[in-house]
């Protein structure tokens, strides 16, 4: 039995150093090219856009990391920028660690807050062309906890050809009273509301309140149930609100000193529903600031159109 040891441990021996070559022949062929396609990769899509205000909108980003290899990936963070016809409008990170086993992949919903402004030109610039769609950049860049595949990060590129989703305009338009009460003054306040999505969209229950002057929700209102606003769109609609007497008084004797200047803050919140997933269930929250004068040229101009 002792003579056979020796003959054991070299058998052994050789089918370790075996496996090694394996697995560093594989290591070798794994290193980053699209040819053999043996490398991780991401798969990243816009999944969904909620919270929208009038400065910023949060975009939810679908991502599929995947780990063909036969070895586990661990992840110290990623960091990830998607650009729309060359333009940035999400470079963000998630910090949390993340453990990819071999031959696995692992979804994630990567959160980014934009600055709306970038969102609207560049939907504006496409939309002016006739374009419903637009060209999709992402870029993802993994950072290992430790050394993987002789590297600290990894730099994954992604281009797609995607849906341009666009955001509803809200325009004060106008306003006219309607009755004027001892107790109660009707006012319609009228808001321009622009789609320019190749489908339709729906405000649910919305509300309404204004401030005018130095005077906090000077008029509120709401409408019950559903308002449609049809693909590529745009139209005015009327909003019922209702003043106390005293309230108007106090505009009235604002109006005195400021006139046509007196600034108002309108105040829109509802939540949209959509046949598309991306803005579907979205909450909006959208904050109009000007002064009567500008509703009064705005409404001149509509004259006009």
């Amino acid at each position: 039995m002792t003579k056979r040891k020796p003959v054991i441990s070299i058998i052994i021996m050789l089918l370790l150093a075996g496996v090694g070559l394996g697995i560093w022949y594989f290591f070798k062929k794994s290193k980053p090219d699209a040819v053999t396609g043996l490398k991780p990769h991401v798969e990243m899509s816009i999944a969904h856009i909620s919270d929208v205000t009038d400065s910023t909108v949060k975009i939810e980003l679908k991502t599929l990391v995947y780990n063909p290899l036969p070895v586990g990936m661990h992840l110290k963070n990623i960091n990830y920028v998607v650009k729309m016809n060359g333009k940035t409008i999400v470079e963000d990170h998630y910090d949390k660690p993340l453990e990819v086993k071999a031959a696995d992949s692992s979804l994630l919903t990567l959160p980014a807050k934009v600055k709306i402004y970038n969102v609207l030109a560049e939907g504006d610039g496409s939309a002016a062309k006739g374009q419903d769609s637009a060209d999709y950049h992402f870029k993802t860049i993994l950072h290992f906890e430790k050394s993987f595949l002789g590297k600290d990060s990894l730099v994954l590129n992604m281009d797609k050809r995607l849906p341009l989703y666009r955001l509803p305009k809200v325009t004060m338009a106008g306003y006219d009273v309607k009755k004027l009460g001892l107790k109660e003054t009707d006012i319609v306040v009228k808001i321009e509301v622009a789609n320019l999505n190749s489908f339709a969209l729906e405000f649910q229950n919305p509300v309404y309140v204004m401030d005018l002057g130095k005077q906090k929700r000077f008029a509120e209102g709401k409408v019950t149930g559903i308002t449609k606003v049809k693909a590529k769109s745009r139209e005015i609609y009327e909003i019922p609100l209702s003043v106390s007497l005293g309230k108007v008084l106090k505009a009235a004797g604002q109006m005195i000193g400021k006139g046509k200047d007196l600034p108002f803050t309108f105040y829109f919140k509802s939540k949209l529903k959509s046949e598309s997933e991306v803005l579907d269930g979205s909450e909006l929250n959208l904050v109009l600031d000007g002064e009567l004068k500008d509703i009064e040229a705005f409404q001149k101009n509509m004259k006009k159109r």
